[in-house]
């Protein structure tokens, strides 16, 4: 970044101006290779010998599921680039602004819904590595979390590019604890293709997930910024975090593990160095949670919420931090399942996005002239929805087709499928019936 930078952000949802935007794509690769070197994805590689897999076919399905999601967040981010808009204010070009609410209240709630996962299992890491009461504990995890958010993208840039050094040499640390327990992986058979299809689609959803977030933290980059970099750049710092720490994590379970929380399976990894490893947690958590609360900022102003960013930010931190600190002793894996249940809608929205930008419909200029509703868009994100149920498999909700695919889960791809055709008959219709989109160009 610009050494002229200021120190608050004090942008909202409005559209940056052309004379503000600085940076460049190498930024997007220290981002999400940042964002992804926490508990989150390492506790999906773990899933894997849980579900029954051994440590082979956990490998699989983290390589293969990272392939998916990281090709949907490169191009998502490509899509975003050059608008000066958030991720979703520049969805209403698609959805119009007040259709556009369903996939933004959504994505506040998601958003918010991370940042209270992440945040009770860093406070309970940060209470575990300064031997603090715990309420304290989450008051500084608190206020650190909030402050950053508080100050803005800029800052959230600068905090990422040094966090992607640190949590690099911790991991490494992390890493050499598996590998110092190789000897006792557990050689098992191989589990059932249902489990397979599940743990594939985890790694899949985690990862492509962050694509309601891309162009939130792309939004300063000039105009000419090179949006084929922006893509491999995102591309190769989701896949490559993502699969070094979910491998680790498939160790980990492929060892006996997976019945420990997340501390206590880094404590076992790190031995007398465990301290280590509860200082990579805490990190991890502010991290992720950075990009987790500002986002959640973005989108509940997108919602036309009559305040200013850095004050929605800050209340998101106290309020999410205390639901966390309430809800981290008997609730944490509610949440976990909450946030996967409601992720689902992830992949139809996407889908649409890049239907929106492959036909010339995503711009600056259609999201701020954009029409109370575009059915188009509307129609194909609920019936995608609709569609997916049969398919979904999470211990709140098991499909009756996902029952006869022994607990396999391909809904994400079926939705983002199915959302794509429809919204591509939809337009495609339209525009031969003389019907404008709402911006082309």
């Amino acid at each position: 970044m610009s050494g002229s930078t200021t120190t608050r952000d004090s942008m909202g949802i409005e559209p940056i101006a052309k004379d503000k935007r600085r940076g460049s794509p190498r930024q997007q690769f220290t981002l999400w290779w940042s964002a992804n070197l926490g508990m989150p994805p390492f506790l999906v590689g773990v899933l894997g010998p849980v579900l029954g897999l051994n440590l082979s076919q956990t490998v699989w399905a983290v390589v293969v599921g990272n392939v998916i999601a990281s090709l949907l967040l490169g191009l998502t981010a490509q899509a975003g680039v050059g608008y000066g808009l958030a991720q979703m204010p520049l969805s209403r070009g698609l959805f119009g602004h007040k259709g556009n609410y369903l996939p933004a209240g959504m994505n506040a709630i998601s958003s918010l819904g991370w940042y209270i996962v992440n945040t009770a299992i860093g406070g309970t890491a940060l209470a575990a590595l300064l031997h603090m009461n715990i309420g304290l504990a989450f008051i500084v995890m608190i206020i650190a979390q909030g402050a950053i958010v508080y100050l803005g993208h800029h800052v959230i840039h600068r905090f990422e590019h040094w966090m992607a050094y640190v949590q690099c040499a911790l991991f490494i640390a992390l890493t050499i604890g598996a590998i110092m327990n190789w000897g006792a992986i557990k050689t098992t058979a191989g589990g059932n293709y249902g489990a397979f299809l599940l743990l594939l689609a985890a790694v899949a959803s985690y990862s492509f997930s962050w694509s309601t977030y891309v162009s939130d933290y792309t939004r300063y980059l000039p105009d000419n910024t090179s949006r084929r970099r922006v893509f491999w750049l995102t591309f190769w710092g989701s896949w490559l975090s993502c699969v070094w720490v979910e491998v680790v994590g498939g160790v980990a379970g492929s060892i006996g593990l997976g019945n420990l929380s997340a501390v206590g399976i880094v404590q076992h990894l790190m031995g007398k160095f465990a301290s280590l490893a509860e200082l990579a947690i805490v990190l991890g958590t502010m991290t992720a949670n950075a990009l987790n609360s500002y986002t959640s900022t973005m989108s509940f102003l997108t919602l036309d919420l009559p305040s200013l960013r850095p004050y929605v930010g800050a209340t998101i931190a106290i309020v999410g931090g205390m639901v966390a600190w309430f809800s981290s002793s008997h609730l944490l894996m509610f949440y976990e399942n909450f946030l996967l249940l409601i992720s689902y809608w992830i992949a139809p929205w996407i889908g649409i996005t890049l239907v929106g930008a492959w036909l010339g419909e995503l711009s600056t200029k259609a999201a701020m002239m954009a029409p109370p509703v575009r059915w188009s868009a509307l129609t194909a994100f609920i019936v995608g929805l609709v569609m997916i149920i049969p398919f979904m498999d999470t211990t709140l909700f098991e499909g009756p087709i996902s029952k006869m695919m022994e607990g396999g889960d391909i809904s994400y791809y079926l939705g983002l499928i199915v959302a794509s055709v429809i919204f591509w008959a939809l337009e495609h219709r339209n525009h031969g019936e003389g019907e404008l989109p709402a911006e082309v160009g």
